[in-house]
């Protein structure tokens, strides 16, 4: 699959038993329809975030499914810090760096952090330079 956001390739990649498809160019995550729930149960938040997202018209650009390849709608999710998310009604919702962590710590009760966002930091943290 092509990214959404720059062209480049997605790489099927496993975290918490769901196929993660991630863009090393641009470092964005994009899961199929109804993974991002399965990572809220897992993790232990509450997986009603998503339920109370509202889609929003904004000047950004919108992106194109990977699946489907029709304009992705916008979502915003969370209250007092919300994220802007990309979603396609059919076949799933991309993550912008950084956002899927965030979308994660949103769902996570009393502010304690979610193991597969401790897991997403430990897959992801030699991306942003240097060796291990």
């Amino acid at each position: 699959m092509k990214c959404p956001n720059c062209a480049g390739h997605l790489v099927s990649l496993e975290l918490a038993d769901v196929e993660v498809d991630h863009c090393f160019t641009c470092r964005g995550i994009w899961l199929d329809a109804g993974e991002m729930e399965h990572l809220i149960r897992v993790g232990g938040g509450e997986d009603d975030l998503l339920r109370s997202a509202s889609r929003i018209e904004t000047a950004e650009k919108k992106k194109r499914c990977p699946v489907c390849r029709k304009s992705m709608e916008k979502l915003l999710v969370g209250n007092a810090q919300p994220v802007l998310l990309d979603r396609c009604v059919l076949h799933g919702s991309w993550f912008d760096e950084g956002e899927l962590k965030k979308t994660l710590a949103l769902s996570c009760r009393d502010g304690i952090s979610s193991p597969v966002a401790r897991l997403l930091d430990d897959m992801f943290a030699i991306q942003k330079g240097g060796c291990i």
